[in-house]
């Protein structure tokens, strides 16, 4: 039987290749592969080793011509559907991924990494409950795979299910008490359902395993503003903007901070800076115009509240600001023209009603004040403000009966020695009634 001498030439160029592989030598690596190539235009494994070469550089597209030869030639060679549905994820072509990765899984039913995958190329795709499918089953085939976990907890978390994700990061952490990433989505997952001291435990666990975490650093910040512990939230985000002077969010929240605790000066530098950085954040914008007004700069306020607004006409809270800060400066049609945006925009707005009614009140249009006033006890009929508010809007209509009623009403569900109850009996006694409480 005669010796095929240009396949013993092929295979140790193959050999050579591997050598030079192992060694991270890829470029030399595909180079002994190629000569194994041109020797041997047949070798399924060749074209499947250079193409490993080529993913080990970053080069997915010349990957993926070497799978696709390697596949032609060896249609049954199930890992090189796995590497190519691998390679075609890098590329984010996550079809093309989720096909050749169930080929893998038709031929090899057992192979957790193809599920995993797949999962990965499902949950880009937004095929959340698929993705969470293949998750499982990788889990099943190699429980202490801890990635399939993480992955599968944010799903959960993305389907809201925080219960089921904080299990599935619990889970990680006990088979890699390290994780970083499973202890941030774990704190997140807590800060979701409001368990907050848990959720800083989390961020600082985090922490204390990687020291340089800005995503720990500022999610624990953001906690901390929740908490209304604005000091330490203060101190993360310093920490934040220390490590990355580029974060305009760390900026933001900072400033959300120092609003919260009356510097607006400090808050608006901190704003300044994350607009430097971002100029089109909008909510930024809003925060920064908010400052402004309480500062009592009215002007500033409206010209931020006109960026955000331009940016977003929709944003109804910038538009029902807007409105407060035309009332300040006496311009009051503006001020309902903004008012009534925001309602048109959130019909169940009851601050931008009672906006809009205190601006009718102030020009006098009684009956449309009166209109608004309903509107908002329509929507907070245990409010007791608000009887007050349309009270006074009967009494100078001249509607006192109805004005009695109102006052009346709030008596009732107020605290009944408060001053202002007080205030209310005096109006009652002054119309010529009784009060009732």
């Amino acid at each position: 039987m005669a010796i095929d001498t240009s396949f013993q030439d092929s295979e140790s160029w193959v050999i050579k290749g591997d050598e030079a592989n192992k060694n991270e030598n890829f470029e030399e690596a595909i180079e002994y592969y190629a000569n194994a190539i041109s020797l041997n235009p047949r070798s399924a494994i060749a074209y499947f080793k250079r193409g490993n070469a080529y993913n080990s550089l970053n080069m997915f597209s010349n990957a993926v011509l070497d799978y696709n030869n390697s596949a032609t030639l060896d249609p049954d060679f199930s890992f090189v559907y796995f590497k190519r549905g691998c390679a075609y994820l890098e590329l984010h072509q996550f079809k093309n991924s989720v096909n050749d990765l169930t080929k893998s899984v038709e031929l090899n039913t057992e192979f957790p990494f193809a599920y995993f995958k797949r999962g990965v190329a499902y949950e880009s795709l937004k095929k959340i409950d698929d993705a969470i499918s293949d998750y499982t089953r990788a889990i099943d085939l190699n429980p202490t795979f801890s990635p399939a976990s993480l992955h599968r907890g944010n799903c959960y978390f993305e389907k809201k299910q925080f219960e089921d994700a904080i299990e599935d990061y619990s889970k990680v952490l006990t088979l890699d008490p390290n994780e970083e990433k499973a202890f941030i989505s774990r704190g997140i997952a807590f800060g979701n359902l409001k368990k907050y001291t848990k959720a800083v435990e989390d961020y600082t666990k985090a922490i204390k395993i990687n020291g340089d975490s800005q995503l720990a650093y500022n999610y624990r910040g953001l906690v901390y503003n929740i908490l209304k512990d604005f000091s330490k939230a203060i101190d993360d985000f310093s920490v934040v903007v220390r490590m990355n002077p580029t974060m305009a969010e760390a900026f933001n929240n900072r400033g959300i901070a120092y609003f919260s605790l009356k510097n607006f000066t400090r808050a608006i530098t901190d704003y300044d800076k994350a607009l430097e950085i971002n100029p089109k954040a909008k909510t930024v914008y809003f925060n920064r115009g908010n400052a402004y007004f309480n500062l009592r700069h009215y002007i500033k306020a409206i010209e931020n509240y006109d960026k955000a607004l331009e940016m977003d006409n929709d944003m109804f809270l910038a538009s029902f600001a807007r409105g407060n800060a035309y009332m300040n400066t006496g311009n009051l049609r503006n001020a309902i023209r903004d008012f009534t945006h925001s309602v048109t925009i959130n019909p169940r707005f009851l601050q931008a009603y009672l906006g809009r009614a205190n601006a009718f009140m102030k020009m006098k249009y009684f009956s449309k004040a009166l209109e608004d006033y309903t509107i908002a006890i329509t929507l907070s009929p245990d409010q007791a403000q608000l009887y007050i508010a349309r009270g006074i809007a009967f009494r100078s209509y001249k509607r006192y009966r109805d004005a009695l009623a109102d006052f009346n009403e709030y008596l009732r569900l107020s605290a009944r020695n408060e001053p202002l109850a007080n205030k209310v009996r005096a109006w009652i006694r002054k119309m010529g009634f009784v009060p009732e409480y």
